[in-house]
């Protein structure tokens, strides 16, 4: 633990993210490489998402010191209680921290530097490969509220022998899906785009597949010209630059029906969204274009690891049993506020009837997290 004098002179100052962030870019990109270098962490990643999906409200919390540094976006959720800034459209909750004192420490320190006099900061959407908090830190002041279970799949050896771990009736549905195409004529083709310049297209036919679909019918679909489109035009055509950015289509005589926006960084891939023709009948686009990407990347042996950022689903299912827990972390200012909700949660089940027994990361009886609301679009 750090040295209670240490702890005290921690202290964290905050300026307006979106008129300041651009001048600390740098600075939160060094904390992140000295820390794993995700690119879901990247200030190329925060920027567009504070651009497009934030507030004049948002602060940048920033701790620069000999023993620590940090930088954070923030924001005020209501009287006493603040959180990491997590858009939808961000798998991670945004907070990069030093490794060399513990996470919890440097929390609690911005939670005591905040304005007023806040009771508690969540630290969002936590992934155990890339975070800073561990279990031993989420003790005392702190506690782990499980989240969602997140896919991924690595990518080792032949196509051949992963394809016959899958379930045999999956496959014979694509082979019989792609039999049938073939039968009538249409080619189908897996287009792989990296070049800057025709992001804008890629969104653009991403967009009108997404607008026609489901999405499009609720209101949160993709288009060229909302803030989501403008969104992941900027964060691609940035990544892109970079050769870290990829857009893979699914086309069938030419006609796009399928798509994948992703990042890709040291060896991992990184599928942000996907959308497809919904009004093709008989076949499946998504599942058709992810056995052709997973073809091309068992092929080319560079990328080991696919990310299939969001939920576990049951089409992730098909492709992968692999998965790992995200949590969120919350953060105190005294034990008495923490103990204070453990007395409200027991006093509630027994309301209820519910069975007592929190589990060990404060998961609800019925498998849902007890605390934050799925926040993965």
């Amino acid at each position: 633990m750090v040295p209670r004098r240490l702890a005290a002179e921690m202290r964290w100052t905050f300026q307006p993210a979106a008129e300041t962030f651009s001048r600390y870019r740098s600075f939160w990109d060094e904390i992140n490489r000295a820390n794993g270098n995700h690119i879901l962490l990247d200030s190329a990643f925060v920027g567009p998402l504070l651009s497009h999906f934030g507030s004049k409200r948002i602060l940048l919390g920033l701790l620069d010191r000999d023993h620590g540094r940090g930088a954070a976006l923030l924001r005020h959720v209501r009287a006493g209680a603040w959180e990491t800034f997590t858009p939808s459209q961000c798998p991670l909750g945004l907070i990069v921290l030093e490794d060399d004192i513990e996470a919890v420490e440097q929390s609690h320190a911005l939670l005591k530097s905040l304005p007023g006099y806040p009771l508690s900061f969540s630290v969002l959407q936590q992934d155990p490969l890339a975070t800073a908090f561990t279990d031993a830190d989420c003790v005392g002041l702190a506690e782990k509220m499980e989240y969602i279970e997140t896919p991924w799949l690595a990518v080792k050896g032949r196509f051949a022998d992963y394809w016959q771990t899958r379930n045999r009736n999956f496959a014979r549905n694509l082979a019989r899906q792609e039999r049938r195409l073939a039968e009538k004529g249409i080619t189908l083709a897996l287009q792989t785009i990296r070049a800057p310049g025709l992001v804008s297209d890629c969104i653009a036919r991403y967009g009108a597949m997404e607008s026609n679909g489901w999405k499009g019918r609720e209101g949160s679909a993709v288009s060229a010209t909302n803030a989501q489109g403008l969104f992941y035009r900027e964060l691609l055509e940035g990544f892109c630059e970079r050769q870290e950015g990829v857009v893979y289509e699914l086309t069938a005589n030419g006609k796009t029906i399928a798509s994948d926006l992703c990042l890709e960084r040291n060896g991992s891939l990184m599928i942000l969204k996907t959308a497809y023709d919904e009004s093709l009948n008989g076949i499946s686009p998504g599942l058709l274009l992810h056995k052709l990407i997973l073809q091309s990347l068992f092929a080319e042996g560079r990328i080991h690891t696919v990310e299939f950022c969001g939920r576990m689903v049951e089409w992730n299912r098909k492709w992968t049993n692999e998965a790992r827990r995200l949590y969120h972390v919350n953060v105190f200012r005294h034990r008495w506020v923490l103990r204070a909700r453990e007395a409200v949660r027991t006093v509630a089940r027994l309301w209820s009837g519910i069975p007592m027994g929190i589990g060990s990361f404060g998961k609800r009886p019925d498998g849902r997290p007890a605390a934050m609301e799925d926040r993965v679009a």
